[in-house]
């Protein structure tokens, strides 16, 4: 006789948000660049949807220091309702993958420059912030601005917003363990550590430029000008001893041939660099 049941999996969401957030990335640095993405996918996804001539995506992140909040703001796609809970309160559902899997509906090329995969990338937000706010309104026609906020554990609120323009804005209330943020330097830092080549501007402040570069320098109408710049400008190294570029490399199979795209640059730094580790750094 089976006595055997079926039975269901109990959820414990608060404890499930902390593994998430805290294990499943590296560091408190990769929020941003997950938060990053999110605004780049959004704004792709409202040029793809809703090719309104003279549209001109943009992102832009600010600092208030005595509340401790650091505002992200995207003019992309925003949300519906039904988005938000289908996809923001959903974890492991992404739009932006099943996005990319309408083959109909995206070409390759298009399909390639959408970055978000998994569907956990929001939850990186708790790393940095005790209290996540977000103010969106879809590009949809007819769609109402919306407030979403949450603390990290099982439950959010979904209110109206008085005003909101088509886009996303995330307000994060800043740990006091992920101070850094605060900093303007620590904070530019880490977004072109993490967004320099992506081809959204993205603005710090009220700067009226771009602090990413848009591409990268093998991409450039003088790559090795460009390449030098770089150079100089991320790793504050302007006399490389050597720079070898890298090109697409054709593998010879016998009956066939298969290219393997391959960009970028390797150089020689015209010193050591200092290092707890026995054999150095290397940084791709």
């Amino acid at each position: 006789m089976d006595d055997s049941t079926r039975q269901q999996f109990k959820l414990h969401l608060p404890g499930l948000l902390k593994v998430l957030a805290e294990h499943l990335y590296s560091n408190k640095q990769v929020a941003l660049r997950e938060l990053i993405q999110n605004a780049h996918d959004s704004c792709l996804r409202r040029s793809l949807e809703d090719p309104t001539p003279g549209y001109q995506p943009a992102i832009t992140i600010s600092i208030d220091r005595e509340r401790r909040i650091v505002r992200l703001r995207d003019n992309g796609s925003g949300l519906t309702a039904d988005e938000i809970t289908n996809y923001l309160a959903t974890i492991g559902r992404s739009y932006t993958r099943e996005l990319r899997d309408q083959a109909s509906f995206l070409a390759p090329d298009q399909a390639s420059q959408l970055i978000g995969q998994f569907g956990f990338g929001f939850l990186s937000a708790f790393l940095l912030a005790e209290t996540v706010t977000l103010i969106t309104r879809s590009h949809k026609p007819d769609s109402p601005p919306l407030r979403w906020s949450a603390v990290g554990d099982e439950y959010y609120e979904l209110r109206p917003e008085p005003f909101a323009e088509v886009g996303t804005t995330i307000e994060l209330r800043i740990k006091p363990s992920a101070s850094f943020v605060l900093q303007t330097n620590l904070l530019l830092a880490a977004i072109r550590k993490y967004a320099d080549f992506l081809p959204i501007p993205i603005y710090l402040g009220s700067d009226p430029q771009p602090v990413n570069l848009l591409r990268p320098p093998w991409e450039a109408k003088n790559p090795q000008r460009a390449t030098a710049d770089y150079i100089a400008r991320y790793f504050d190294l302007p006399n490389p001893l050597c720079v070898i570029p890298l090109h697409e490399q054709i593998i010879d199979l016998g009956h066939d041939s298969i290219a393997i795209p391959l960009h970028g640059f390797l150089f020689v730094p015209p010193s050591s660099v200092a290092s707890i580790r026995e054999y150095g750094d290397m940084t791709v």
